[in-house]
């Protein structure tokens, strides 16, 4: 197909299963839309058809997947395959749609479990509606408790529903007036403290979240996002999972309490139940729920099927710099240019090597052949000064760079592209990582919303972000060596929007030799006087110290600093002596690695 302009071209959309989102597509991307309910593809094949669609959308796709991916290959067309149940994330088609709609996270996660590409799965949530969903509607005429915690029993398991039951019982020690109020079947619970609402109707249940002090949501399921957004937009905060099911809705310490692992449940209970801290998530809450707003909603599912029809993607600028790393330019170069994305320059930045790189590169230009690689030859200044050179001539809209030594999985850029086209607003998008030690072990970096960048120090090492954001923002600064890239965040962070991508989308290696276990003090240390700069007079201050002592400690760990993880919990231990959570994160620091993992095991909790 020819790359037409969207504004001009005539798309047509063939739909396969029930009629849903056939209006909206057809006044919004598309001019017209024909419906089928077919499973047998060859025979609609054979029948032959006028109607030229451009596209495909699938659903119901337990029954009629297969037909529509039949269909999809032999007419050339992309498919989407809209995912709204457990029941359709085990389809064996997944992994050959052009994009799966997710309608939760928990939903997009549960698929990619299955054998869909994470770069084609988009997460698009249930709508709420926020005429009934709103924080100054009517609420319950009923005597108040002190705080009283709304339990949603759809989607919960029974054992999750005694173990809500169990915390709160905890919790009126020292709050006895607390009630917990289930909605639903809640047979398995008993007490003083539980009241049973067998059967609520939206009205009913709106009203019984603006009486709530708060939405318990014990374990993450594939109702839990649509209840959190629910209770957001009724102004209500949330008890929940620290599940990336729910990151995407709920910020901890914003408008929620989060907890780790199901044993942390009684502690998140009794943190929240505190009156002071139920106050100030309730204000917030309400702010939250406003990109569950349908409109909003709608316009992420046009933008999906907009950037899988023929358009002109923007030109994406990718700089790689790159200083005495000759054996490694090779797999680096390739690999970005075997990105599928359609419209980018590679612009390699040559940081005065000493090594055989400009021979390598000399070599890469000449056998490649590609006029998407441009190589600047400078001398050494460091990282960011040839960030800045590299950057300086880029002539794209997009812009993004990346180390000699990592790697984007197959299809990463497009998804980060199209991330930034669905959403005209957002100026930064950014995606989890993968991290391989030099001895083969792997971990997940999973890097959570903005609102956590003062708490991890980085958005990770997978983004891209608009060039008119970038020179809003300025050039990377020199003089911020090992702490430049948190310094950007922070200062793009006040121009535009960031968006997290919650999938795992490129690779680090992560090469700890014993220069950069030494450079981990300095960059924990350089780090928090950004923080301070940043975020000093903030009445919370003392806890972002606290907290980055503690986050620093726990990584120079994982990463084998072990004189920088004492460091560091050394800080915590002297910013608040009384706490346990320093005096813990020494004891961490001083236990080999092998314990710290068998006793995590033995625990029940996952490897770090």
């Amino acid at each position: 197909m020819s790359e037409e302009s969207s504004s001009t071209a005539t798309y047509r959309l063939l739909v396969i299963g029930d009629g849903r989102g056939t209006t909206e597509c057809t006044t919004a991307v598309f001019n017209e839309v024909k419906r089928i309910e077919t499973e047998d593809a060859d025979e609609f094949l054979k029948s032959g058809t006028d109607f030229n669609t451009d596209c495909i959308r699938c659903n119901n796709p337990g029954t009629y997947a297969d037909a529509a991916l039949k269909i999809g290959a032999s007419l050339d067309v992309p498919v989407v395959i809209h995912v709204n149940d457990t029941r359709d994330v085990v389809l064996d088609g997944l992994s050959e749609a052009g994009c799966v709609v997710a309608a939760s996270e928990f939903l997009a996660q549960r698929c990619i479990e299955n054998g869909a590409d994470p770069a084609r799965v988009v997460t698009v949530h249930a709508a709420v509606d926020r005429d009934l969903f709103r924080p100054d509607g009517e609420s319950i005429n009923e005597e108040p408790g002190s705080p009283v915690l709304l339990l949603i029993s759809e989607g919960c398991s029974p054992g999750d529903i005694k173990s809500a039951s169990a915390a709160c019982l905890k919790a009126t020690q020292q709050h006895p007036n607390l009630i917990l109020v289930v909605v639903g079947d809640a047979t398995v619970v008993a007490g003083q403290h539980v009241r049973v609402l067998p059967h609520c109707t939206d009205e009913e249940l709106a009203s019984w979240l603006r009486w709530a002090d708060g939405l318990l949501i014990p374990s993450a399921h594939v109702l839990s996002a649509k209840h959190a957004s629910q209770a957001l937009a009724c102004g209500t905060p949330c008890i929940a999972p620290n599940h990336s099911a729910l990151q995407e809705v709920l910020t901890d310490g914003w408008d929620a309490v989060l907890f780790e692992e199901p044993s942390q449940l009684d502690d998140a209970v009794r943190r929240f139940a505190e009156p002071a801290t139920y106050r100030r998530l309730s204000a917030p809450a309400r702010s939250s729920s406003e990109r569950f707003d349908a409109t909003a909603i709608q316009r992420r599912l046009d933008g999906v099927y907009t950037t899988l029809l023929p358009h002109d993607w923007p030109l994406l600028s990718v700089v790689l710099p790159t200083y005495n790393r000759a054996h490694r330019l090779e797999t680096a170069i390739r690999g970005v240019l075997s990105q599928d994305y359609p419209n980018l320059e590679l612009i390699v930045v040559n940081d005065g090597s000493t090594d055989t790189t400009a021979e390598t590169l000399n070599k890469l230009e000449t056998e490649l052949d590609d006029d998407r690689l441009h190589v600047i030859t400078r001398e050494n200044g460091g990282l960011p000064t040839a960030l800045n050179t590299g950057f300086a001539a880029a002539k794209g809209e997009f812009w993004t760079w990346i180390s000699d030594d990592d790697t984007h999985h197959p299809g990463c850029l497009r998804a980060l592209a199209r991330e930034l086209e669905i959403d005209p607003d957002t100026g930064l998008v950014y995606a989890d990582m993968r991290i391989v030690s030099e001895d083969g072990r792997e971990r997940l970096f999973q890097c959570g919303p903005p609102e956590r960048l003062e708490q991890h120090s980085t958005l990770g090492l997978c983004f891209m972000y608009r060039a008119s954001v970038a020179r809003q923002v300025g050039e990377y600064d020199p003089d911020l060596f090992l702490a430049e890239d948190y310094d950007y965040w922070l200062r793009m962070r006040k121009q535009t929007t960031l968006r997290w991508l919650p999938r795992v989308l490129f690779t680090y290696a992560d090469a700890m030799d014993s220069l950069t276990r030494t450079r981990f003090r300095a960059v924990g240390d350089m780090r928090l006087r950004l923080l301070e700069r940043e975020f000093g007079q903030r009445a919370d201050w003392s806890q972002m110290k606290f907290d980055h002592f503690l986050h620093f400690a726990s990584l120079a760990k994982q990463n084998g600093a072990i004189g920088a993880s004492l460091h560091n919990a050394w800080g915590a231990i002297r910013s608040r002596p009384t706490s346990g959570g320093g005096w813990r994160a020494m004891m961490r620091a001083l236990t080999p690695r092998p314990v710290l993992r068998l006793t995590r095991r033995l625990r029940g909790m996952k490897d770090d």
